[in-house]
């Protein structure tokens, strides 16, 4: 993939592909990957608090899924606890309380054509982690640089 720019990235997860067959651990969980890039681009324009708030629904979902192998079909009633999440991500587009890219990239992640499988429902929330953690990590970055030029740091 060129440029790992939010937009870019949503683009490349857009084809008509299966999560698995779109993004491998390999591809997200490094710094300078995407989980990486998506984060650092995020940092300005997404609160940590809405991203944990979407990433422990799914978290607890995905607890749902124990006794599940990733290449047993994503069940009904897996499906039907993901659906709310749809409007939930457009009411908080609509407020302007998470960026059009971080609304597009979960709004693509989380179609039915995505997740035919756990495994691919167990990578999403991996990927979601990855992408928490990063903008953890840049967050305190920027909170540092905050710091510095307040000539408050330690």
């Amino acid at each position: 993939m060129p440029d790992l720019t939010p937009q870019n990235i949503v683009r490349h997860l857009e084809k008509p592909e299966a999560l698995s067959r779109l993004l491998k651990l390999e591809d997200f969980a490094e710094p300078e990957k995407l989980a990486d890039k998506l984060a650092q681009g995020y940092k300005d324009k997404l609160k940590a608090t809405q991203l944990r708030r979407f990433f422990h629904t799914l978290k607890d979902i995905e607890r749902g899924t124990r006794g599940y192998k990733d290449s047993d079909t994503l069940p009904a009633e897996i499906r039907n606890k993901l659906l709310p999440i749809m409007p939930e991500l457009a009411y908080a587009r609509g407020r302007d309380l998470i960026p059009d890219d971080f609304y597009r990239l979960l709004r693509v992640c989380l179609s039915v054509k995505k997740l035919p499988t756990i495994g691919d429902f167990r990578l999403l929330v991996s990927f979601l982690t990855a992408i928490l953690a990063y903008h953890k990590f840049h967050e305190k970055g920027k909170d540092k640089a905050k710091e510095k030029a307040n000539g408050t740091a330690i």
